[in-house]
């Protein structure tokens, strides 16, 4: 168990250092093209929306005074980053080898920036190949799905008794998936 801890303890700090080097935007930018090629303009438009959606999110659900000093302090950000600081940052980025220009103008993750990505936020993406946004929700939420059956299979028992109708719901509706593959 200790080894766990240290080891979960040790992936931390290392993804801590590695955003450090990278810093705000730069990570921003690896965030929004992980969903996949986007040109200068849509960067930008991604990262504002993303910070919209965070903002939001806060503001629903934070009434603990860490969460109000997280909205306090994305209310004094700039929700959208100006092209003075976004164009300098995408040349650098291509000139270190985390992303590429590609010939529409677009710029995509290497494997070097997905791989960055994937140690800091635990996306899953296939060695060598962009995966369809589709695909990748569905993998992300079946990884989600396992995750969580995982964790449900570590609970005592008669702790889960309580829960048998909802699990054999979820049971039967799992089934159902996996029954349609097979219909015409």
């Amino acid at each position: 168990m200790w080894d766990t801890l240290k080891n979960i303890h040790d992936k931390f700090h290392e993804n801590i250092e590695q955003m450090q080097k990278l810093r705000g935007l730069r990570i921003w930018i690896l965030h929004v093209l992980d969903e996949g090629p986007k040109n200068g303009v849509e960067i930008m438009d991604s990262i504002q929306e993303h910070h919209e959606n965070i903002k939001k999110m806060h503001m629903t659900t934070g009434n603990n005074r860490r969460d109000q000093h997280f909205f306090r302090s994305m209310a004094h950000q700039t929700k959208r980053p100006s092209p003075g600081s976004v164009y300098p940052i995408l040349k650098k980025m291509v000139d270190e080898g985390l992303i590429t220009k590609c010939e529409d103008g677009r710029y995509e993750s290497t494997q070097k920036g997905q791989e960055i990505t994937n140690r800091l936020f635990g996306h899953i993406r296939p060695h060598g190949k962009q995966m369809e946004q589709g695909a990748f929700a569905i993998k992300n939420a079946l990884t989600e799905i396992d995750s969580y059956v995982s964790y449900l299979e570590d609970i005592k028992k008669e702790k889960l008794i309580l829960h048998e109708e909802l699990i054999a719901n979820l049971s039967e509706r799992l089934q159902n998936i996996k029954d349609s593959f097979y219909e015409d």
